[in-house]
């Protein structure tokens, strides 16, 4: 038997940092990357010239909203890829079963993102969050039989770990567990698939443990081995920059009766954007020019001075790495502005995402040489350092405010502490002072 293991194709996934606009009046840009990826693995899937799969499972996230605090429906072009492309699944005779990650299902109602494409194709079979819920509060195997390849696949829609604790139903979820594992049949080819991860607690680590023949997994973006007989097929397309380093792609996967252990064979999905990830030191006496021309300079070196094209545009992340103090020349917030202008707003770079991943406030430190005497008049001349200072950022700095998307009030609170701090401290040492004199 073979079987097309895939995951995580999070179609309609739309990132934010990019370019304004709509490409070609259908996709927000890179909205399209992540369907090119599916349409590749299904155009393989179904050539005549390959030996097809006799089945594919899909371990979850096919679509990407909605999730979290996004409630939005998948946007109306990945429903028409998802349509076109069952489809040609369904005219090619080969079966699709989906389980529901966490990632392109609704929170509250029992209905799914996908629960239109089984009615319209009956080649596709869906599992999804509330079919697992269900399942746990009854204590009943979750599974599907397919009787002409002779193949039972047990399954694990994602199960949120937030709702078990607060149900307290860890121990009926461990039961569930068991009672999955000891649903195989000894007349079938037993097959399971799960969305989770035993890190964050979405799936028990002794769903592994069942003797099944093959564990397709998905969740996990990297694509890599578990043990002998469970893989994460990891993900289509880079959905953030934590996975530069990780192969994108699918699973083929042999079983043969008889064999201990299946074969399994990685497939790459190559995708043609480039994608750039970059650290830049920063130091305190820089000025916003030569912080600028830095960046820029990472954008020449790595030839991206040319005029923007969308399909060949590059996904950039720029780290900036190092310390600001008080007395520093640079600002920040307007560092950043003028790079975006300069990256996604004008036609001078080949850039169609930009990431500017800067330290974050709270970690920069105050010059250890500031004038005690400094801080003491500034002391003497202000009455409420909080609410003075909280006064002039609002009135005199309103438009970097909002520009960094800073609090006035933390900033005066922080104002007031170093005050505090610097007054101890001259307190301090001049109580020494008089001890030793």
């Amino acid at each position: 038997m073979k079987i097309a293991h895939i995951s995580d194709t999070h179609l309609g996934r739309r990132p934010k940092q990019t370019r304004s606009g709509i490409v070609n009046q259908e996709v927000r840009p890179l909205e399209d990357d992540f369907y090119s990826a599916w349409i590749k693995f299904v155009n393989e899937i179904v050539d005549k010239s390959r030996d097809r799969p006799d089945v594919i499972l899909h371990c979850g996230d096919f679509f990407d909203t909605p999730a979290g605090y996004d409630p939005n429906p998948p946007p109306e072009y990945a429903r028409k890829v998802a349509a076109m492309t069952f489809r040609q699944l369904h005219d090619a005779n080969i079966p699709l079963i989906i389980i529901d990650g966490n990632h392109g299902r609704y929170m509250e109602y029992r209905s799914s993102t996908l629960a239109v494409f089984p009615v319209a194709f009956d080649n596709i079979h869906l599992f999804t969050h509330y079919d697992a819920r269900d399942s746990l509060r009854t204590q009943q195997p979750l599974f599907i039989d397919i009787n002409n390849l002779n193949l039972r696949v047990i399954t694990h829609p994602s199960i949120e770990s937030r709702a078990l604790s607060t149900l307290g139903m860890q121990a009926a979820y461990k039961n569930w567990i068991q009672l999955q594992n000891n649903s195989i049949s000894s007349d079938l080819i037993n097959i399971a698939m799960a969305h989770g991860m035993i890190e964050n607690s979405t799936l028990h680590e002794d769903f592994l443990k069942g003797s099944y023949q093959y564990i397709a997994l998905g969740d996990d973006h990297k694509m890599h081995k578990v043990t002998d007989h469970a893989w994460y097929s990891g993900s289509t397309e880079l959905w953030n920059y934590s996975e530069i380093n990780t192969e994108k792609g699918y699973l083929m996967v042999e079983l043969e009766q008889g064999k201990a252990s299946p074969r399994i064979t990685t497939k790459k999905i190559q995708s043609s954007r480039r994608i750039i990830l970059d650290i830049i030191e920063i130091y305190s006496e820089d000025t916003n020019h030569q912080i600028i021309k830095r960046v820029t300079n990472t954008f020449d070196a790595h030839g991206l001075n040319t005029r923007y094209e969308y399909p060949t545009a590059a996904r950039v992340k720029i780290i900036l790495k190092g310390k600001k103090t008080y007395g520093s020349s640079f600002d920040i917030g307007e560092v950043e502005s003028a790079l975006r202008r300069l990256a996604l707003d004008s036609n001078d770079y080949n850039i169609v995402e930009f990431i500017l991943d800067q330290p974050d406030y709270p970690e920069y430190i105050k010059q250890e040489n500031i004038d005690q005497s400094l801080v003491d008049n500034i002391e003497f001349l202000i009455d409420d350092p909080q609410k003075e200072f909280k006064e002039y950022v609002t009135v005199m700095r309103n438009k970097d405010l909002e520009q960094q998307n800073l609090d006035p009030n933390l900033l005066a609170k922080i104002f007031a502490k170093v005050l505090n701090r610097g007054s101890e401290k001259a307190n301090d040492t001049s109580a020494i002072e008089r001890g030793n004199n």
